[in-house]
């Protein structure tokens, strides 16, 4: 989930800078079209294998959803400072973890859901002194980015359960493909030349964000491994101030280090959870 985290944070720092050149459904249609590319090397390994599932249902849910939250939050990117994206993308694991607890019924403890709503608090002080200065599009766009990558989550970590890391990568990038050629054809913007290596990048550190994510949720509970979804906020900080010459100001700083910290808290308290569970399960079994 670190992995993830950080691979996202730069990918989008590739958004923002070509989004000042290119449409953002030129950019979505790269994405998809190269993340697409780099499953030849599963399909030449399982061929058809990969696409074998009996959960099209969900497939076709987590396509819809990161679809729509793709596509909003690469408007976001480019209308709006890079950590205030992030920080409102923040929404999505907390709604994610609500969500698995009161769907999946995954156990929170007290420590989890308090850590959690302190985290929230933070990515609220981030957020602050930012209403007043990013156009309300930026805004709109990143929460509804948020809503859908909840939605995302919460079916990934569903198939995880059932099916191979493989396959839960392949299916999105199949079948949101044809809806950004589609996008790209309405609002199309050629790239120039200079624009192709970081298209690359930003194709190939998407896919393997998706990997990372996809093993994290197949192997620990959302409640445990989202916390550290909290580290994008501080990559893109650094981002955004060295790169974008995004001001950073006193209760950005806060508001971070409070997310960090209750990361911290949810990671640890999640650690403990599971390791007492596995007590209980060896007891149960003596």
């Amino acid at each position: 989930m670190v992995l993830y985290a950080t691979l996202q944070s730069i990918v989008w720092a590739m958004v923002r800078s070509l989004g000042e050149d290119l449409s953002t459904s030129t950019l979505f249609f790269f994405r998809n079209f190269i993340g697409l590319l780099t499953l030849i090397p599963l399909i030449a390994t399982n061929r058809l294998k990969v696409f074998h599932t009996k959960n099209i249902k969900l497939h076709l849910l987590r396509a819809f959803a990161t679809f729509c939250g793709g596509m909003s939050i690469f408007y976001a990117v480019a209308h709006a400072p890079l950590a205030t994206v992030v920080a409102i993308t923040f929404a999505a694991p907390i709604f994610t973890s609500l969500f698995a607890f009161y769907i999946f019924r995954e156990v929170m403890n007290k420590a989890q859901a308090y850590s959690t709503i302190f985290g929230f608090l933070g990515v609220i002080i981030v957020l602050r002194p930012s209403f007043e200065q990013v156009e309300t599009s930026g805004l709109l766009s990143a929460m509804l980015g948020a809503i859908m990558t909840a939605v995302a989550f919460l079916t990934v970590k569903k198939l995880s359960y059932s099916e191979p890391s493989s396959t839960v990568i392949a299916y999105p990038f199949l079948l949101i493909l044809p809806l950004s050629i589609l996008m790209a054809y309405v609002d199309w913007t050629p790239p120039e030349i200079e624009h192709i290596p970081l298209l690359v990048l930003m194709g190939l550190g998407i896919s393997a964000a998706q990997y990372c994510m996809v093993k994290a949720f197949s192997l620990a509970d959302a409640s445990a491994v989202l916390p550290f979804d909290y580290l994008r906020l501080l990559v893109a900080i650094i981002i955004g101030s060295f790169f974008f010459n995004d001001v950073i100001d006193f209760w950005v700083v806060i508001g971070a280090s409070i997310i960090l910290f209750s990361s911290l808290c949810v990671a640890k308290a999640g650690k403990q959870q599971q390791s007492g569970n596995k007590l209980v399960g060896d007891k149960s079994y003596e």
